[in-house]
């Protein structure tokens, strides 16, 4: 029989994101206000200013609702699938992991978060941003990608579907 098993994270922005995306329509604001105040010297190409604004406007638009970061796990069979989607229109696959290749899993602790930013291995963030204690981590020795590394936060009924297809030296240890 097929395990499958689905889950949706929204990722939260923190205090740099909300900054740049501020600092982007006050420096699109800014500049519209020059050009009104410069109207009567740039009237000659007005057409073309009128225009770069608004594309301008629409390039800090676009920019705020890609900064709409969800994550989704997809686990069928022992393997994971981790996608980034950005804005609800674009789609990224992170990793495919086996959970046969898995050399740690843990529930994050703030001690476990210094050693994995740390560490020289490739680490995927895939958590919710939001650095609590229902964040996991995993490192497992990726084809691709080498030794690495996954935060992410999935519900208790994710993990459980998970532990059964850990290796056998890891699954006597995760309780």
């Amino acid at each position: 029989m097929d395990s499958i098993k689905e889950y949706m994270i929204t990722r939260y922005q923190d205090g740099k994101d909300k900054l740049k995306i501020f600092g982007l329509i006050f420096l699109c604001c800014f500049v519209t206000a020059l050009a009104v105040i410069f109207m009567g010297y740039i009237a000659s190409f007005m057409g073309f200013v009128i225009f770069a604004i608004g594309f301008a406007f629409y390039g800090c638009y676009y920019y705020a609702t890609m900064k709409r970061i969800e994550y989704e796990y997809i686990f069928v069979n022992g393997d994971m699938d981790i996608d980034k989607i950005m804005g609800k229109r674009k789609r990224k696959r992170l990793a495919t992991i086996s959970m046969q290749t898995l050399t740690q899993f843990g529930r994050m602790t703030d001690e476990k978060r210094a050693e994995i930013l740390s560490s020289d291995a490739t680490v995927i963030d895939a958590s919710n941003n939001l650095k609590t204690n229902d964040d996991y981590f995993l490192q497992c020795k990726h084809k691709t990608l080498g030794v690495c590394w996954l935060v992410f936060t999935p519900n208790e009924e994710f993990v459980e579907e998970m532990k059964p297809f850990f290796p056998r030296e890891l699954r006597s240890s995760v309780r």
